[in-house]
């Protein structure tokens, strides 16, 4: 919809309604009976007048609107892209990537019995999709199915031991999470976060990855449980790099717009999309971001997707509010986009 109509219709809207409470409050002050006429004209004087100056004024907007010229947002996107994604040479990365080498092996000397397979690197930083400004460290800690009586026991024991090494190379602090927990590192003036994912694999010939993990629940009505994985899946994920730009860029946008979804669902949004529009998929970078946002809108409030690498976990199991919210979203810059193609580059910003 152009803003000529737009606006024409808010105008007509507001002012109708406007002149129809003052024509009301009017009425009531006065001595004189109640006339439904009276108000109707109001309501109509107030609508045609706030339809014009909307009119008026959409269609300015309209006119200064068609003297844009168009940008190559492709390019501008890709670029975008490039820039808010982590940057493997960054220094605070390297410095963190560091910390991480370093926890590995204290994790390896103090839990050398207990190993199923080496401590290992998961997560977005390894593949490529992590935020410049918003980014951590993901280590997977695979435990033999014996080493501890439960997934809790093995929990809380890698805990104690990581809570030993507060002090000591720059670790600030250690916090319990969902099924991982957090390792606070000082860098320069800023704190960054290592999660160590305890893993109980299950006792299979063969199976070096398969396990399960402590939830640590602790909501007033939740009881802590434990939940199945996989997480070689994970990091086996297939998405091509043209995937990982769109993921980059949603992940920025969701970011900057406080949207609460996360980044493992967005990715499986992504490739849900895909999957649908096989053999239609978008030649232009720009249409293919549209065409994932488009496929968010229209199904995030009904579709069901499930974790690769347990599908007892749906990960559309959110909030309804939260899928009002993301699905308004989308609506939103896709209506922008629609209007004025360059809004595009600024909307996800």
């Amino acid at each position: 919809m152009n803003k000529k109509a737009k606006f024409a219709i808010w105008g007509a809207v507001i002012l109708g309604v406007g002149n129809g409470i003052v024509n009301v409050i009017k009425q009531s002050n006065s001595d004189d009976k109640f006339s439904w006429g009276k108000l109707l004209l109001a309501l109509g004087k107030g609508a045609a007048t706030g339809a014009a100056g909307g009119l008026i004024i959409g269609a300015l907007a309209d006119h200064q609107n068609s003297l844009v010229e168009p940008i190559d947002t492709d390019s501008i996107l890709l670029a975008l892209a490039s820039e808010v994604k982590l940057n493997p040479k960054d220094h605070r990365y390297i410095q963190l990537s560091e910390k991480a080498d370093w926890l590995i092996n204290i994790l390896k000397a103090e839990l050398n019995y207990e190993l199923k397979d080496k401590p290992h690197r998961f997560g977005s930083t390894e593949n490529g999709t992590a935020l410049k400004d918003k980014f951590d460290i993901d280590i997977c800690l695979p435990l033999k199915s014996d080493a501890f009586s439960s997934t809790e026991q093995m929990f809380y024991n890698v805990d104690e031991i990581l809570r030993k090494y507060i002090g000591h190379n720059s670790v600030v602090g250690v916090r319990n999470q969902k099924k991982s927990i957090g390792v606070f590192f000082k860098i320069g003036t800023d704190e960054y976060k290592i999660d160590v994912l305890p893993n109980k694999i299950t006792r299979k010939r063969g199976n070096k990855s398969s396990g399960y993990l402590y939830v640590n629940n602790d909501g007033l009505f939740e009881k802590p449980t434990y939940t199945k994985t996989d997480v070689s899946l994970l990091k086996n994920a297939r998405i091509t790099e043209t995937q990982k730009k769109i993921l980059v860029l949603l992940k920025e946008w969701k970011t900057s717009k406080n949207l609460p979804v996360s980044s493992h669902l967005l990715q499986n949004l992504i490739l849900d999309a895909y999957s649908m529009n096989y053999r239609k998929i978008p030649r232009r970078f720009t249409d293919k971001v549209l065409m994932v946002l488009e496929h968010i809108a229209a199904n995030i409030n009904s579709i069901v997707i499930s974790s690769k690498e347990n599908t007892n976990n749906i990960l559309t199991n959110i909030p309804q509010s939260a899928k009002d919210e993301i699905a308004s979203a989308c609506c939103k810059l896709i209506e922008e986009f629609n209007y004025q193609p360059n809004s595009i580059v600024k909307i996800i910003q």
